[in-house]
């Protein structure tokens, strides 16, 4: 597996790669704001029970949506090293190439198929 190559051609390689950095860019900009909107509120309003009930589980969702975007960021963040090594686009398992259909849908796609 370790001479495995994948069947995609440069202009593919291309578009995949701004698709990664683009996915990317929008996961970094999610987590930037998420800190930002928990620290929002007054501390009037921290008083009240139910406001303060509705914010803890408010920020336990966007804790849970930030942990789910961080494990995707390593996902993305691991396919754009395997582009630039030039391992990309090979499943990990089976080192047959990935098609390019199943890369433009999920870039970071590790296997041939779902498993």
């Amino acid at each position: 597996m370790a001479n495995a190559q994948s069947k995609l051609t440069a202009d593919q390689l291309q578009l995949l790669k701004r698709k990664l950095e683009g996915e990317r860019k929008r996961i970094l900009g999610l987590l930037g704001d998420a800190g930002v909107m928990s620290a929002s509120a007054s501390a009037e309003e921290r008083s009240e029970f139910e406001e303060t009930a509705q914010r803890t589980a408010e920020e336990n969702d966007q804790l849970e949506i930030a942990e789910r975007e961080r494990a995707l960021l390593a996902e993305v963040e691991r396919a754009l090293e395997k582009l630039r090594s030039g391992n990309y686009g090979v499943d990990e398992g089976t080192g047959e190439s990935i098609p390019y259909e199943r890369l433009l849908a999920i870039p970071w796609a590790r296997r041939r198929v779902d498993e």
